[in-house]
């Protein structure tokens, strides 16, 4: 389940969607290639074995997360971490090898997870499933099914300090929301511009970025800037090798980002095309009624300024500027979650009103069906996208409930729901196009 997100998948996001002593694979002397080769190992990786994960009691408390579907079985990873500082892993792929060293420093419940992973052989035979080669530049792997959906069945904390950047060379994790890391992680083969929201747990080397690189100009197919690479990268074997000791980062502090008392605060990304922003003091109060106008038939909302003034005073702003006027819902989701998402001008998932706000949580959030929500790419980053509920849907109370949708709304979008998703998938943009005319305040 990809988060309802602007950025990876990704999701979500997509999406999205995703290592102390000796601990290297015991097939390790049998000839493979490392530092970035041109072409993957020659040994078949089915012969060789791994060697299991090893154990610290000492090590730093993880919190591992069972629930839904695994795309391989695999056994959760220890409750300690296994490792306190650097580990050397090679990623033996179809297109090169991928040298990399992980910082359990860092991220050590990460780097545990990852390490335990490879060593229960998940990522083996494994294709990479999505490559970007517009706007961020990575290569998304570690989804068994190669749909960008799969993940070991448990998910745990993002660990991140708030600083993070993605220059070239940086592996990170993939992830469907707040708290929601499990097996997808992403290579970084150009400097890319990310908000903070994915816990980065090591690097690749130069010769490794240049694999990655050689991939990219190939391109994606569709050849959109983003899709599955036209060179297809598949993970034969991934190998933990030697450790360092260090000592774990202290866990980072929750965002605690919120408007001033009776104000709201929309931060302006610098975006030559945007919105106005909206005023800062709030300017709707209580129920207020709203009709989105789209050519599927009318979607008539109750939009909740008691609880989320800020949302909806941007929400409101947004819709007497026309901005909605014209885009098209740019995503269906069929399975797991239920929601239809909409609000973006460009119809990727990744455009926005040029400004960003806090979210207004109070952690009890529950998305039933009729729920009228924002999309975010990570904590405070809510700008014009959000959702719509038609089916009741299990997520994480991290996403602003602004609102509900009425019964004859929901006609209109379970409509769209019936014919599906492009493709025949569950997670893409809808078969049946709903572009916005308009929308109506009052």
């Amino acid at each position: 389940m990809r988060r309802m997100t602007r950025t990876l998948g990704a999701s979500a996001v997509l999406v999205l969607a995703l290592g102390l002593a000796a601990c290297g694979d015991e097939g390790g002397d049998d000839g493979s290639s490392s530092g970035g080769s041109s072409g993957g190992t020659d040994t078949d990786a089915s012969a060789r074995t791994h060697a299991p994960q090893p154990e610290d009691p000492s090590g730093a408390p993880c919190e591992y997360v069972v629930g839904g579907d695994a795309a391989e079985d695999v056994e959760p990873p220890a409750a300690t971490a296994a490792y306190s500082g650097s580990v050397q892993v090679t990623i033996e792929t179809s297109a090169g090898d991928l040298d990399a060293t992980l910082d359990a420093a860092a991220a050590p419940c990460t780097v545990n997870s990852f390490t335990s992973l490879a060593s229960q052989g998940y990522y083996d035979d494994t294709a990479c499933h999505r490559l970007t080669t517009q706007g961020i530049y990575v290569l998304q792997c570690g989804d068994p099914t190669g749909t960008g959906s799969g993940g070991p069945g448990y998910t745990y904390a993002d660990e991140l300090s708030g600083s993070e950047t993605y220059p070239a060379g940086t592996l990170a994790m993939a992830n469907a929301g707040p708290a929601t890391n499990g097996s997808q992680f992403f290579v970084v083969y150009q400097d890319t511009q990310l908000d903070p929201a994915y816990t980065v747990f090591g690097t690749i080397d130069q010769a490794s970025i240049d694999v990655v690189s050689k991939i990219a100009e190939a391109g994606t197919d569709p050849d959109t800037g983003d899709g599955a690479p036209v060179t297809p990268v598949d993970i034969e074997f991934v190998e933990v090798g030697e450790a360092t000791a260090g000592t774990p980062a202290a866990p980072s502090a929750p965002s605690t980002t919120e408007p001033a008392s009776g104000t709201c605060s929309y931060v302006p990304d610098g975006s030559p095309d945007a919105a106005t922003l909206p005023p800062a003091e709030p300017t709707q109060q209580g129920e207020v009624k709203a009709t989105i106008r789209t050519d599927q038939g009318p979607i008539p909302v109750v939009l909740d300024a008691a609880r989320t003034p800020c949302t909806v005073g941007s929400f409101v702003s947004l819709a007497e500027q026309g901005f909605y006027d014209g885009t098209t819902c740019h995503r269906l989701t069929t399975q797991g979650i239920l929601v239809l998402q909409c609000g973006d001008p460009t119809a990727t998932g990744s455009g926005g009103p040029g400004y960003s706000f806090p979210d207004e949580l109070d952690g009890t959030e529950t998305y039933g069906t009729g729920t009228l929500a924002m999309a975010n790419a990570g904590p405070d980053t809510n700008g014009s996208q959000f959702f719509i509920v038609y089916g009741d849907s299990a997520l994480g109370p991290d996403y602003t409930v602004f609102g509900t949708v009425a019964p004859r709304g929901l006609q209109t979008v379970e409509k769209v729901a019936r014919a599906g998703v492009q493709g025949g998938g569950p997670d893409g943009p809808p078969a049946t196009t709903i572009t916005f005319m308009g929308i109506d305040v009052g």
